[in-house]
């Protein structure tokens, strides 16, 4: 056989092979051979049919199963030549069997991306600092004042205003169909709390007691909802009243009446403690997310594209899955797919290669999962699904889930060991902070 290798990417190679014909024959006769053992046709005992009547009947097949190994000889025969480690099974993208005339093949094969793994013995880390401030504390209690106050309708006949709570019925829609959890019936909207969207209050702001009102707005791109980021939304809204706050006095009284709190100071504290818990929590989260991006950032190499496109169409299939749950139409979904297709495909490609960093260091490191390691975890979601430990066990043997379980625990010690060498600088919260989860709806109440 005669083979070249085309160098198409640093993780593919388009084998060109040419079988001579004699040889294609050879393999076509031992396929033949091998079918005709098994084959049971009508007049004759199994594995005694003449090879005329097999050929004539199996030829099809027979030389499919040539060529497959054909290919595979060839494909092992290159990968050992030019020390390549393949990734999955190559698949042949042309075949050619003219009678009497050499045979050619076309087969491309993924390979094992290979990749010098950059420093890790000391990242430059930052994460969001934890403390919390008095203004922190006092506005926190200023919220809690606004949220617990009572409204009353204003008499004077007037334009809604900063400060105002406005009770509207509101009802958003997007290709007029509606859209799920942007809807609601007598929503207090405190003007000026920025609870809303950005540009939603703009819009009713100077409106009147039982106006009407409909407008369209353009969410953020960073909108924690992906299917909603960049969309427009059509708004139908009617002010049905506008109210003003009437605020506790923020004393001892307050306090106790938040529970079982005995003067201003111990609620503060505990407001300031539970403050400092959450920001500690969103610290380390942010933490991690710097790590994750350091690490991919660091090491930038080509994946197989198969395991790259199987990676996108889960995360695809999530998105959309999440999109069609908000009340988007099919056509919206694909358009918000297609619109976002760049960003999909950057992130299924940072899947796959901090995959392969994780697994690198961890080879790197001697670190592992153990079999007790699994089997704490599985012991724990058993628990949790109210099955036998064994079944569960036995049942994620066969679907994969072990591996998976397998994987996040590797990842885990990778991460703790990466973060224990780690230089992390303490910096002000803003500096890693993810996008504000902005809510149509606010905390008001009904009254």
């Amino acid at each position: 056989m005669k083979i070249t290798v085309e160098k198409t990417s640093e993780v593919e190679r388009k084998l060109n092979i040419e079988v001579p014909w004699d040889k294609y024959q050879e393999e076509l006769d031992r396929q033949l051979g091998q079918i005709r053992k098994g084959a049971t046709l009508k007049g004759f005992r199994k594995g005694k049919a003449p090879m005329n009547m097999v050929r004539r009947i199996y030829s099809e097949d027979a030389s499919k199963e040539a060529v497959n190994a054909l290919a595979g000889e060839a494909v092992r025969d290159a990968l050992a030549e030019h020390e390549l480690k393949p990734f999955g099974s190559p698949y042949l993208t042309d075949v050619n069997t003219e009678e009497n005339k050499s045979v050619n093949m076309e087969a491309i094969v993924e390979l094992e991306p290979t990749f010098d793994l950059a420093d890790y013995s000391a990242l430059e880390l930052i994460k969001p600092g934890t403390e919390v401030n008095d203004d922190e504390v006092d506005k926190f209690l200023q919220n809690m004042r606004q949220n617990q106050a009572d409204t009353v309708s204003i008499e004077e006949k007037r334009g809604l205003k900063d400060g105002d709570v406005a009770n509207i019925d509101f009802t958003g829609t997007m290709g007029g169909q509606p859209v799920e959890d942007l809807n609601g019936t007598d929503y207090m909207v405190h003007i000026g709390s920025s609870e809303t969207v950005p540009g939603f209050e703009e819009h009713i702001v100077g409106m009147e007691a039982d106006q009407k009102k409909e407008f369209d707005l353009t969410f953020p791109e960073d909108f924690f909802k992906p299917e909603l980021a960049g969309q427009v939304v059509h708004f139908d809204l009617h002010l049905k009243d506008i109210r003003e706050l009437q605020l506790s006095e923020l004393d001892d009284e307050f306090a106790k009446d938040q529970g079982e709190f005995k003067d201003l100071e111990e609620l503060k504290a505990a407001i300031r403690e539970n403050m400092s818990r959450m920001k500690a929590s969103d610290s380390e989260k942010a933490l991690r997310r710097n790590l994750t991006n350091r690490l991919v950032n660091d090491n930038v190499f080509e994946v197989p594209p198969s395991l790259a496109d199987k990676e996108l169409r889960r995360i695809v299939q999530e998105y959309g899955d999440n999109m069609i749950k908000s009340g988007l139409e099919n056509d919206k979904v694909r358009e918000a797919i297609l619109e976002n297709e760049d960003h999909l495909k950057k992130t299924a490609g940072e899947t796959i290669r901090l995959l392969y960093i994780i697994t690198q260091i961890a080879e790197k490191e001697d670190i592992e999962a153990s079999e007790e390691d699994i089997r704490d975890v599985v012991t724990g979601m058993a628990a949790r699904v109210g099955k036998p430990e064994e079944d569960l066990m036995e049942e994620y043997s066969k679907d994969g889930t072990l591996s998976e379980i397998g994987f996040n625990i590797v990842r885990e010690k990778v991460f703790t060991l990466l973060l224990e060498k780690a230089n992390i600088k303490e910096v002000g919260a803003e500096a890693e902070k993810p996008a504000k989860e902005k809510k149509t709806k606010t905390k008001g109440k009904k009254k």
